[in-house]
């Protein structure tokens, strides 16, 4: 008679013990991995100020996600401030692409990075994405946002060469830019990589803002001069973008090369107070 006895068949036991086998119980394997600072700044561009919480050790990593939104928005938008291939329009071609692409995915990669309490890169994927869908509804048509600005008061495409848009729309490029400097010095406790992303993407801002102001006064040479430097300055960034992305997507992976990011920790300490007491706990401990 067979019956059932603290999760255990009972028949089954007897049978096993028969033929002279002993059943092994079942063990847990643990699963989550703790990340160092380093590897932590790496992957999340973020500098480890806290322990991990539990959703770090279970959801994936958005910051690639956003990363790749901006790269694929920023890059040919790059190219088109330079005119390669004759690519022009003031980047009115990539209104759907800023929104429904770069705009979405870094907007998206900013909640997650805020639900899994990453303040930095929330702030920089917001921003950035708030932008891109600021940029591309200011190009679209239905916005309206730049026909009032042509002599008819109907043409879009007028409107966003005219001087009045010029003059005003350089203002958004001028603010951004700060932000993005302001951004740019706080990335010195990150890495390289990131660190010249938002460098070239605040140069970029800059001189934009200073293109716009100079082709709202008719100066044609030195406007479109300026607008080729930003696209330059933009091309610069997504270059160091991509190794970002690489590097990360092979750890993604656990892939058996890793690209070096040169972490830029060392160029500043703080004292263990301003961290999180467990972590500057643990820290002592080490090295006693």
């Amino acid at each position: 008679m067979t019956g059932k006895t603290d999760g255990i068949w009972r028949g089954d036991y007897n049978n096993s013990q028969s033929d002279g086998e002993t059943m092994q119980p079942l063990t847990q394997v643990p699963t989550s991995l703790t990340l160092s600072a380093e590897q932590f700044e790496k992957l999340y561009l973020s500098p480890m100020l806290h322990r991990q919480g539990n959703l770090a050790k279970s959801l994936g990593n958005p910051t690639p996600l956003g990363i790749g939104g901006f790269l694929i928005t920023a890059t040919p938008l790059a190219c088109c401030l330079m005119s390669w291939r004759g690519a022009g329009g003031s980047g009115a071609a990539f209104s759907g692409v800023a929104i429904l692409f770069g705009g979405l995915l870094l907007v998206l990669s900013s909640i997650l990075e805020f639900i899994l309490g990453n303040t930095f890169t929330t702030l920089c994927f917001g921003h950035l994405g708030a932008f891109l869908l600021a940029f591309g509804a200011t190009m679209t048509p239905a916005f309206n946002a730049a026909a009032p600005y042509s002599p008819d008061g109907t043409d879009t495409l007028a409107g966003l060469h005219a001087p009045g848009f010029l003059n005003t729309f350089a203002f958004f490029f001028l603010f951004m830019g700060l932000l993005m400097t302001i951004y740019t010095v706080c990335a010195t406790r990150t890495n390289l990589p990131f660190f010249l992303v938002l460098l070239g993407t605040a140069m970029t801002f800059i001189l934009l803002a200073a293109a716009y102001w100079k082709l709202g006064e008719g100066n044609m040479v030195v406007g479109n001069r300026l607008t080729v430097g930003a696209g330059a300055a933009l091309f610069s960034a997504t270059i160091f973008g991509f190794y970002l992305l690489t590097a990360q997507a092979l750890d993604s992976v656990g892939f058996p090369v890793s690209l070096p990011v040169c972490d830029l920790g060392f160029l500043w300490t703080r004292a263990n107070k301003q961290r999180d007491p467990e972590m500057a706990n643990e820290a002592n401990n080490k090295q006693e």
